[in-house]
């Protein structure tokens, strides 16, 4: 119960906030953004800032009003400071994770997906911002009658649906990437999935077609010319051993190129096996989140430090840190420009 606007008569937390987890927490959720800055300017890819590099910064946030707090436990700002941005950092990350799994089902074979590609960005980033819109109202909420010394069950309802729905996604997220990653592993394809990549590609053959109707005919003529000419030639033996070895050394790029390939593909699903992981993370985040909110804010979990140390903290910086590891920049092609997300 709030005893004036910014102070409480005792913490909020039901202890106080050990100083040493929350600096450790700070600077490895600050090392991790750091290097994905660099990794992310390096490789270009920039979707990496709006997603893990703003979810860092959001933890740091979070983790520094806890920090706060350790320092001055009655204060009610750090307290509020840290619940509502803790709460929401997990969102950007699993963002990310979204965008990952739709740029490796591109690649590895959209038959075996359930959904397009393209629909899981759109679809999952939807759902997320649903998510933060609940929490953030019943973060606000929550913090104008904390501070009133009022009742807080209300918004903390609003931010346990808030909590619970995002939960609901990751868990959906995580069943179709599962499912994809099984199917693809044993090239188990989706009818209906093929049936519709066939009759896309039908209607884009059609259209150049119709487009480069006249640019066809011409090529056609001259593929007529060459040939009637390639047939009248007669081939030496010099220029046998030059064909020979011609020969030889596109088939030794061949291989050189399916091996290069073979690799790649092996990068997509080192890529998604950090996508596994790191949506288990939030995963885990979010059953302890709820649970500790549906207790209520004088509750076991809550009154717990260590159960937030591990099972957020820790968690989240697992989801985040993974990816300083399992980077496009170090598994895919560079990319030449800033454009597109992949």
């Amino acid at each position: 119960m709030a005893s004036d606007d910014n102070h409480t008569d005792s913490s909020n937390y039901g202890y106080i906030p050990t100083e040493a987890w929350c600096i450790a927490f700070i600077v490895l959720f600050s090392v991790s953004a750091l290097v994905h800055s660099y990794q992310a300017f390096r490789s270009k890819y920039w979707i990496i800032y709006p997603t893990l590099i703003l979810g860092a910064l959001v933890e740091i946030l979070g983790w520094s009003g806890r920090l706060w707090s350790s320092r001055n436990v009655l204060l009610l700002t750090p307290f509020l400071m840290q619940i509502s941005t803790l709460i929401m950092a997990p969102v950007f990350f699993s963002a990310y994770d979204y965008v990952v799994l739709g740029m490796a089902i591109n690649k590895l074979g959209p038959q075996y997906s359930l959904l397009q590609p393209k629909y899981y960005f759109a679809t999952f980033i939807t759902a997320d911002v649903i998510s933060l819109i609940l929490q953030a109202i019943g973060g606000g909420k929550a913090s104008s009658s904390a501070a009133e010394g009022a009742p807080t069950q209300s918004a903390t309802n609003i931010m346990v649906a808030g909590i619970i729905f995002q939960l609901i996604s990751m868990a959906v997220f995580l069943i179709l990437g599962v499912d994809f990653i099984i199917r693809a592993n044993s090239e188990k394809a989706y009818s209906f999935r093929l049936k519709q990549i066939e009759n896309k590609a039908i209607k884009r053959k059609q259209k150049e077609a119709n487009g480069d109707s006249e640019k066809a005919t011409r090529r056609s003529s001259d593929h007529t010319l060459t040939h009637t000419e390639s047939d009248e030639t007669v081939i030496g033996g010099g220029q046998q051993s030059i064909l020979k070895k011609e020969t030889q050394n596109d088939l030794e790029a061949q291989h050189i190129s399916e091996h290069n390939e073979h690799l790649h593909i092996r990068n997509w699903w080192i890529l998604l096996a950090g996508v596994l992981f790191s949506s288990t993370m939030i995963l885990i985040r979010g059953i302890y989140r709820s649970i500790e909110l549906v207790q209520g804010w004088d509750g076991y979990l809550i009154t717990t430090e260590m159960y937030q140390n591990i099972l957020d903290g820790l968690m989240m910086l697992l989801a985040v840190g993974i990816y300083n590891f399992i980077h496009p920049y170090y598994l895919l092609p560079r990319k030449t420009s800033w454009k597109g997300y992949h």
